[in-house]
């Protein structure tokens, strides 16, 4: 004779399914909105603004691995414009190691061939304070920069430090950055200087439009390198 079967039931409440089923994707929810908060939107070379102001041809030259320098200086009579000057590059590394190297700012004098030294003076989330020292012919010119970091757009922008007795008169630019693929990014740079008024006029052709396509040769091979590069004759 087989051994008697006892089934034990539980009565549940009505709308205790519907509850519980609430709770769980409650809770999916939840977590779906917690990853996707923490996956930031990556600005790609789709963006209107990654190629703006470059012509087809210049276009080409990036993508054949060339720096293009952007003059603006005949861009309109304020003394100001004159002296906007931008570049456009393509890294040939991911767009998180390129920013990376970016941010770290205080490695400059290690590959930037007039400089002579720079120093980190203060660092927060999102904002750096660097001292720069560099030379052009005789003359020496000491600067400090306020640098403003938004990680989330790639992008870094900066101008000088008010409380600093700077050299020059005026010194603002920026960095933005595009994803092209995997392994590749494309790099915005802009850069307008003024000096003081005992500084040559050469000078600032020197720091600006003269100098620009050798200091962004080096700072390509800085970022192409991971950050190994360094310029001849560095010593740490």
């Amino acid at each position: 004779m087989p051994a008697p079967v006892f089934l034990l039931t539980i009565p549940i409440k009505p709308g205790y399914a519907i509850v519980k089923m609430k709770k769980i994707l409650g809770l999916m929810v939840f977590f779906l909105i917690l990853v996707s908060a923490q996956v930031r939107p990556v600005p790609t070379a789709d963006d209107p603004e990654a190629w703006k102001g470059l012509t087809p041809e210049q276009i080409q030259r990036l993508k054949n691995g060339e720096i293009v320098i952007i003059d603006q200086d005949t861009s309109g009579s304020d003394d100001e414009q004159k002296h906007f000057i931008q570049a456009a590059m393509v890294f040939n590394q991911p767009i998180d190691k390129a920013w990376e190297l970016i941010r770290k700012p205080e490695t400059q004098d290690r590959f930037m061939p007039d400089l002579e030294s720079c120093r980190l003076v203060n660092r927060t989330a999102n904002v750096d304070v660097m001292e720069f020292h560099t030379k052009v012919a005789m003359f020496k010119v000491d600067y400090q920069l306020i640098l403003h970091n938004d990680d989330k757009n790639y992008h870094q922008w900066y101008s000088l430090d008010p409380s600093y007795p700077n050299d020059l008169k005026r010194d603002d630019g920026y960095w933005k950055l595009y994803k092209l693929d995997e392994q590749h990014t494309l790099a915005r740079f802009g850069t307008r200087v003024q000096v003081s008024q005992w500084i040559p006029e050469f000078v600032m052709n020197r720091l600006t439009k003269s100098n620009l396509p050798t200091n962004m040769k080096a700072f390509f091979k800085y970022v192409d390198s991971g950050g190994t590069y360094t310029k001849p004759g560095y010593k740490q």
